[in-house]
């Protein structure tokens, strides 16, 4: 009886290479069915694989392949702020197909890359920008994983392979997987939105709201906070790139001043920074004068931004997370006043170089009653300001 020959080492190498090809290659078949970032297609399968995750850690890397592929009739953008409270689902949008562009962590100038990005991928309908202070400092960076993303114009090949190839590709498609099955929300869905509601079981609002207070105004040294913002006019020249990018005749662009917490706008005040808000104001409505674009003003102290802020942990707040974040409920009706006009006129004006200076002034008469009526919260805000050293009223 014959024996059989030898394995030699190049038939072992062989056989060794061949079996680690194919193992790959039902790996990346896997992560490509799977599509755990919505990296290749939109389209998905309830229940197998609905539940994608964006990974906030690689979030611009993975919405600039979403924009790459996939036309969207709208486009939301604006900080974190932004990301948690702007909804694609909203049903202000009537059922298009909207996507949450928002960057947790920027400034203006980083966003101007990223929709002149989008402005090359796409034709929107619509497209909503919402803007606070702190995008237009002096300072500028890009965070994340800008600088390997589209946004910053990295080619997306290499990107591509590690979606097919990756341990963590693979990790993470098995864990779409289970949260598919499983009904399991992601925390930071392929739409584009970040749900801390998604995270957090309990959520206790005041603890929260102390934490943004604290952060604001007890680092001075940085410009990310209240305590170190210096405002930088010349930021409204970004602000003019990005709306040019989608002056085209067909997109009709919006842009709003977000609404923070009243007792957040009391740190903005506490931190001196009232005349710079209020400049940057009358810049903005200016600068989109100069367009075709148009402003809304959110912020101040209505019904919406003086919500009681329950001391109780279990109480939930409606239209906040922190005071800084605001709810879906809330964008919500930020896209239903600024898509139809209707809705409480009290939150949300028409901002205008002819009704800037109206709406300062009646913001300003806002902030005496609102002190008049919560002067434990003022009081609370003005101690840690002083406490800080910044205290600038």
């Amino acid at each position: 009886m014959s024996q059989p020959a030898p394995l030699t080492n190049l038939r072992f190498l062989l056989t060794l290479l061949v079996g680690v090809v194919l193992l790959l290659a039902m790996g990346a078949a896997f992560n490509f069915i799977v599509d755990p970032y919505a990296s290749f297609r939109w389209n998905d399968i309830k229940g197998f694989n609905d539940q994608k995750t964006l990974r906030r850690d690689g979030g611009r890397v993975n919405k600039a392949l979403i924009l790459g592929h996939t036309k969207f009739d709208v486009l939301l953008y604006g900080s974190s702020r932004g990301e948690m409270g702007l909804d694609p689902q909203s049903p202000a949008l009537s059922g298009a197909l909207a996507f949450n562009a928002s960057l947790s962590a920027t400034n203006i100038v980083e966003l101007s890359h990223a929709i002149d990005y989008a402005a090359r991928h796409q034709s929107p309908k619509l497209v909503v920008i919402g803007l606070d202070l702190l995008l237009f400092g002096s300072q500028v960076w890009t965070s994340g994983d800008f600088d390997r993303s589209g946004f910053a114009g990295a080619s997306a090949w290499p990107v591509y392979v590690r979606r097919l190839l990756s341990l963590q590709s693979f990790d993470d498609s098995g864990w779409v997987l289970f949260s598919s099955v499983k009904g399991l929300r992601q925390s930071f869905a392929k739409d584009g939105t970040y749900d801390i509601g998604a995270r957090k079981k309990g959520f206790d609002h005041r603890a929260e709201m102390d934490s943004v207070l604290h952060l604001q105004l007890s680092l001075p040294g940085s410009e990310r906070t209240y305590g170190g913002f210096r405002y930088a006019p010349e930021r409204m020249e970004d602000l003019r790139r990005i709306l040019s990018a989608f002056d085209n005749g067909k997109t009709r662009v919006v842009l709003f001043v977000t609404p923070i917490h009243a007792k957040v706008l009391e740190a903005k005040a506490g931190a001196g920074l009232l005349p710079a808000w209020e400049q940057w104001k009358r810049d903005l409505a200016a600068t989109v004068a100069e367009s075709h674009a148009e402003l809304w003003d959110f912020s101040g102290f209505n019904a919406i931004t003086t919500e009681d802020i329950p001391r109780d942990p279990a109480t939930r707040m409606h239209w906040y997370w922190d005071g800084s974040h605001f709810t879906k409920a809330a964008g919500n009706l930020i896209l239903e006043r600024i898509i139809s006009g209707k809705d409480d006129p009290s939150f949300g004006i028409r901002l205008t170089s002819d009704n800037v200076e109206t709406v300062i002034n009646r913001i300003r008469s806002e902030r005496t009653a609102y002190a008049a009526a919560h002067p434990d919260e003022v009081a609370e805000v003005r101690a840690l300001a002083e406490a800080s050293g910044i205290s600038r009223r």
